[in-house]
Parts: structure tokens; sequence; C-alpha cells
């Protein structure tokens, strides 16, 4: 099996070779087996990364507030009725894992894809519909796993949150003893580092390389 050679960081090629693996992986499994919806290593630009998708969960919205105006009630009116143009689109939660350059380590950016566009990147969405409340302490400023921002996607450009990258070397260095791991493994194990914080756990049909890792 290839090996990591710079544990905690990672290279380009292992990183893209881990996101073929995975992905490979995936295709090989039944969706009740990864709770997932989707999972692909996506070319674009002449760099790969891994897409995942995942239904939502605690998905419905707040209702009206005594405090809110006419016309915000009838906003939230008029998502109601674009959410019934769309009825087969189920609400998601998009995680791209991309690789930083600067880090030399994986960095995801997350949105909620909604054909309603009743989630917008906000930090009041991120905590009432993202992040777990047992979770919040951990995340806030720059927390144990870094900061979570609000940045631009950088193939898309489009607005998405961002956990900062500055300290993914050192959780993943504390998470495991051995520096022997190849790139699928790798990428296992930071999935399992950073993924419960954000609503993305470790699918079902990875957690036997993570147990045999240690995680």
């Amino acid at each position: 099996m290839e090996k990591v050679t710079a544990f905690p960081f990672i290279s380009k090629a292992e990183f893209e070779k881990g996101c073929e693996e995975i992905s490979v992986s995936f295709a090989n499994c039944s969706k009740s087996q990864s709770g997932l919806l989707s999972m692909e290593a996506v070319l674009q630009d002449g760099s790969m990364y891994l897409k995942i998708v995942k239904a939502l969960q605690n998905e419905t919205p707040k209702p009206p507030t005594a405090q809110q105006t006419p016309e915000e009630q009838e906003i939230g009116e008029d998502d109601d009725e674009a959410l019934l143009d769309h009825p087969s689109e189920q609400v998601a939660v998009q995680y791209d894992i991309i690789y930083s350059t600067s880090y030399q380590v994986p960095v995801i950016y997350f949105r909620v894809k909604d054909p309603a566009y009743r989630f917008p990147p906000t930090m009041e969405i991120l905590y009432q519909y993202i992040i777990p409340r047992q979770f919040k302490q951990q995340t806030d400023n720059t927390g144990v796993i870094g900061g979570i921002t609000v940045a631009d996607h950088p193939f898309t450009n489009s607005p998405a949150f961002f956990i900062h990258p500055c300290r993914t070397a050192k959780v993943l260095e504390t998470s495991l003893e051995t520096k022997d791991i190849g790139p699928k493994e790798y990428l296992i194990l930071w999935m399992t580092a950073f993924g419960n914080y954000i609503q993305l756990g470790m699918p079902a049909y990875l957690a036997q390389t993570g147990t045999k890792l240690g995680l």
C-alpha cells in the first residue's frame, strides 16, 4: 500500500489518490450503508476534490416569529412556494474536501443546497442547522478544529462555510500514533477528526477502516 510520505501533511498527488479510492469504495456500496446521497471525486481546473452530499437533518426552518415584519413573512411564503416548484429536490448539505497547497492538508467548504434558498451561509444557519449543540464551544472562534467562517469557494466562487486549516496538521498528528498510513486512510482519519463537528460522520462502510486505525 502506498504511504503518505510526510504525515501529518499530504501531497496533492496523494490527496487526489485518496479521493479516487474513497469514491470507488462509495460506488461499490449501497446508499443505505453510507448514509450519504452521493460521494464523487470531481476533477475541475486541473485539480481533484471530493464532493459529498448528505441530507440535512432537522431541515424545517423555524416558523415566522412575532417580531417579523409583513414583508419578511411574505418572503417566507415565497420560499414555501419555491419549494413546491421543486418537490423532488431534497434539502442537503454539500461538503467539498479540497487540497490546500499552502497548508498541505485537506480543507473543507460546505453549504446547504435548498431549491427554496431558505438556508443562506450565515453563522446563524451554521449553528442552528449544521453544528450539533454539543460541539458549539469547540467550533467557536479558533476552537479545537480551527475557526469556521464564510469564504468564497475556490472553484465556484460562491460563499460557503469554511474550516480554516491552521490546526488541521496538529489535530491529525494527535489523533494517530503511527505515521504508517495510506492516502485513503489519511482522508478517513481527517473525516473522523473533523466530520462529526459538521454532521459529516464516518460512513458505515468506512468505519471498519477507521477501527483498524484505532480511531
